[in-house]
């Protein structure tokens, strides 16, 4: 294979991994939570370093509980890819969410932004780190 085929194919693998990520949103916004686990690998990383205290889930199971906290908070759930940066290394994907959920019980609306770096495993998302502003979670469900 030449050069220009590695790259191509780079190229697909990146775009497929982005494509996983924008499904495994979709999946959460719809309350699939089932589907977005699918494609976590057994053995998935998730951090999100600015929360205090939160420290890293571990697992597929660790996740559910996770986003079944999530889903009890909140009566609607929305999640959309608003940029992504392509990387050298295809199994890397770099994005940008924008989130917009509503609190349960509130007239108070969750809207935050996101920096998501998720490593893949061939095709699974193996390692997840989140950036977002944990004040704008706390004045949201506080």
């Amino acid at each position: 294979m030449d050069q220009d085929q590695d790259q191509d194919q780079d190229q697909d693998r990146w775009a497929a991994n982005l494509d996983v990520l924008k499904e495994m949103l979709r999946c959460v916004s719809s309350g699939d939570m089932a589907g977005e686990l699918a494609y976590l690998a057994e053995d998935v990383t998730y951090e999100a370093p600015y929360y205090a205290g939160f420290g890293v889930k571990r697992g597929r199971a660790e996740m559910a509980a996770m986003l079944s906290a999530v889903e009890d908070r909140f009566s609607s759930i929305l999640y959309e890819v608003v940029a992504s940066y392509p990387t050298a290394d295809p199994d890397l994907v770099i994005a940008e969410v924008r989130g917009n959920h509503q609190v349960l019980g509130s007239e108070r609306r969750y809207q935050n932004h996101y920096v998501m770096f998720l490593r893949f495993r061939d095709g699974f998302v193996a390692e997840w780190r989140e950036f977002s502003n944990p004040d704008v979670y706390r004045t949201a469900v506080e």
